[in-house]
């Protein structure tokens, strides 16, 4: 008999077997023909059985001999069922009277008489005649590996149960294991679903899409941007930010973007032609922290802020008017080599502002960022090799 779980509910018939896959032979029950008997509070404790509901009584398997016992049929599990005998004993057409029953568990006991406890077993190859390979391949591979249990140290002996034991309790703790991870998995892919859907809120009230998520100009623009953070350069260049801007003042402007070290001093002291932009540029990552948050996608608006570093503005100004790399050593007690590394980031920056402002059409502003980019890519900084 096959388990239905939900009876007279209509089921895919596909979904069906796969379920049926899965289940295996716990998805069949088979009424076998026990001796049983009642089980003792000791038989109980040590099965750890589940204790009889009102009205019933737990049982267990018996031997034929005992005569405290009842031959009765039990519904059992397929995964149950361990071995079949060839052997079979005609049975009568009705097992419901208990005179049947107990003639059937004569009959039994007379085959385990004659046959002296050794049943013999069915051979599925002979004598059930199948004749697949892959199932001949899978018995012989059956065969081989009770051989080699049977051949083992601890077959039979009294640690053999509690190591079994133990490991199976093991792998019940991997298997619970793995369903919790599995858990934590979809857990956090309904967070990342959530922070997503804050994100897209995020990009059509700033107006990089869409209310039906498709890419606007400003939405192009910010796509032309990898080396620094698109969002806020992309505001500053659509509110115009840039265009009164000389190149000096741009270039030193973007530094910001581009380097992330702490120092050890305290910020500079920058001149009224670079703080008034920082300024402007603080204010429009503000905006877009608080936008953020009214989107519920969380973001401390004080660090996003303080993580656009003024420290190399007045470095890269003096750069870009003609100072010498010892010069520029000299005004930040920032290592030679970090130097170099944000010089060259800030170059591959300028060049994708080029892009940004060739996909808007705007020439004046695409050649203020060419030009800022050969101001600053010259001498040691962009050398080839510092072996000269």
């Amino acid at each position: 008999r096959k388990i239905i779980k939900e009876k007279g509910k209509k089921s895919n018939p596909r979904a069906a077997e796969e379920e049926l896959k899965r289940q295996g032979a716990d998805g069949y029950i088979v009424d076998v023909l026990l001796h049983c008997k009642r089980a003792d509070s000791a038989t109980l404790h040590k099965l750890e059985a589940t204790s009889a509901t009102e009205g019933e009584m737990a049982i267990v398997p018996c031997e034929l001999s005992d005569t405290s016992g009842e031959t009765m049929v039990v519904p059992v599990l397929l995964s149950c069922i361990d071995r079949i005998s060839s052997v079979r004993v005609h049975m009568p057409k009705d097992l419901k009277s208990a005179s049947d029953r107990k003639d059937m568990r004569k009959r039994m006991a007379e085959v385990d008489k004659r046959l002296k406890g050794n049943i013999p077993l069915l051979d599925p190859i002979k004598e059930m005649n199948i004749k697949d390979a892959e199932f001949k391949t899978l018995v012989q591979k059956i065969g081989s590996l009770e051989a080699k249990l049977r051949e083992h140290k601890l077959f039979g002996t009294a640690e053999e149960a509690e190591l079994f034991t133990s490991y199976q309790r093991k792998v019940e703790m991997q298997t619970q294991l793995k369903d919790v991870q599995r858990k934590i998995i979809d857990a956090q892919s309904a967070v990342q679903l959530d922070e997503l859907k804050c994100r897209k809120r995020v990009l059509r009230r700033l107006g990089y899409t869409t209310a039906e998520d498709v890419i606007t100009m400003k939405g192009r623009v910010a796509c032309e941007i990898t080396s620094g953070d698109e969002l806020l350069l992309t505001e500053l260049m659509f509110h115009g930010v840039f265009n009164d801007l000389t190149t000096e003042q741009t270039v030193s402007l973007l530094s910001c973007f581009v380097f992330q070290e702490k120092t050890k001093n305290e910020p500079p002291q920058l001149q009224d032609d670079l703080a008034a932009p920082l300024r402007i540029m603080q204010e429009s990552a503000r905006k877009i922290a608080q936008t953020s948050n009214e989107c519920k996608l969380q973001m401390n608006e004080e660090e996003y802020v303080e993580s656009f570093r003024p420290e190399l503005m007045d470095v890269v100004n003096a750069w870009c008017r003609g100072a010498k790399f010892s010069q520029i050593c000299r005004m930040t007690d920032v290592f030679e080599g970090s130097l170099i590394r944000a010089f060259r980031r800030l170059e591959e920056l300028l060049r994708q502002m080029c892009q940004a402002a060739k996909a808007i059409g705007n020439v004046d502003l695409e050649n203020k960022f060419a030009d800022g980019s050969v101001k600053i890519k010259r001498d040691i900084i962009f050398a080839a090799s510092l072996y000269l």
